[in-house]
């Protein structure tokens, strides 16, 4: 009886700009950047399809690979077209992943999606910018989870026939005979969950939902972005432990709904 939301997608924060929300109620979903060109991710800025045609290379003039670590910014245009894309969550494969480490802020993320049993709901949200107007948090799409996998305390054999049972899956598609990339890279204590998911599922073909308020204190000229209290209040938040919680920084929350209410009230993702 659990519905997770994780942040996901290209935003201000990896791509310089949040993607476009058309008057339509239709959208643009673009992954983030991968870490590293050493992946068997075939999908790039250069290939992915825009819905109001183009590609995604079309929106962006830098990208973000990998905050301190080789570089920051990604300039050139050609370069950007032939980027990998980190294509998590696989809205086609139904399958999301995400790793965790002792010091990683993105502990909380692993801890709940750990927690999920068969027929919970994992569900997906992005900063998305109407025209004309400031941009929000929206819900974009979910999955029915089926199954919930870790590598933690996984010998290499078991990892590698782990990640060659998700191959779709951006975790497996970036490590490199069966060596995971925070592994390869030296990151200490990292490991990963993958989320395995079957229909009812997918990305919202319009009108996403917005969970965002935005909000300026008195006195202070700094915007914050925070969960909308209506949603917290009908979703039965559980966590995060905060009124109210900040999404400027994406954080996984959790509410206490069963995937059948959920979906009632959210609809089908190829028919919405």
């Amino acid at each position: 009886m659990t519905v997770v939301l994780a942040g996901v997608g290209a935003d201000q924060s990896n791509v310089g700009r949040n993607l476009p929300l058309y008057d339509d109620g239709t959208f643009e979903y673009i992954p983030i950047p991968e870490k590293t060109p050493e992946t068997d991710e075939s999908e790039t800025f250069g290939t992915w399809p825009l819905r109001n045609g183009g590609v995604a290379a079309d929106l962006l003039s830098k990208i973000r690979p990998a905050p301190g670590r080789e570089e920051e910014w990604v300039t050139d245009p050609e370069r950007i077209a032939g980027w990998p894309l980190h294509r998590d969550p696989n809205f086609d494969a139904l399958s999301y992943g995400e790793h965790r480490g002792s010091a990683d802020r993105r502990q909380g993320y692993v801890r709940l999606l750990e927690a999920l049993d068969p027929g919970d709901i994992v569900g997906f949200y992005a900063g998305l910018a109407p025209p004309g107007r400031h941009p929000h948090r929206y819900l974009i799409g979910y999955f029915t989870v089926e199954s919930v996998h870790t590598t933690e305390g996984r010998t290499l054999a078991e990892k590698r026939d782990l990640l060659a049972d998700h191959p779709e899956n951006a975790h497996a598609k970036r490590a490199h005979e069966g060596t995971l990339y925070y592994d390869r890279v030296g990151a200490e204590d990292k490991y990963v969950a993958i989320v395995e998911g079957r229909e009812p599922g997918g990305l919202f073909e319009r009108d996403p939902i917005r969970l965002s308020e935005r909000y300026v204190k008195p006195g202070n000229e700094r915007v914050g972005y925070y969960l909308r209290e209506e949603i917290a209040d009908e979703w039965h938040l559980r966590a995060p432990d905060a009124d109210p919680v900040a999404l400027t920084r994406k954080p996984a929350m959790c509410f206490d709904l069963s995937g059948e209410t959920f979906r009632d009230r959210i609809g089908i993702p190829g028919a919405r």
